[in-house]
């Protein structure tokens, strides 16, 4: 998945889809982890796909969050 349709996704998901992509995303992170310390990734670039892939949505989330509470208090 391309970056820009992963970025579509994360913004047309709700706040339990985006927790549930990150749940998936850290266990593949933790996944491709132990390929890499039994010599068996053939793709390390993989591992900081993940990453930014798990830092995009948590960012996504943070900015809902504070969507949120400047929503609130502005009412």
């Amino acid at each position: 998945m391309k970056q820009s349709e992963f970025k579509r996704q994360l913004q047309s998901s709700t706040n339990s889809e985006l927790e549930q992509l990150l749940k998936e995303e850290r266990k593949n992170l933790y996944g491709l982890r132990q390929q890499i310390a039994m010599k068996q990734l053939s793709n390390p670039l993989a591992i900081r796909e993940s990453r930014k892939k798990i830092a995009r949505i948590l960012t996504t989330m943070r900015n809902r969050e504070l969507n949120e509470a400047g929503e609130q208090a502005k009412a």
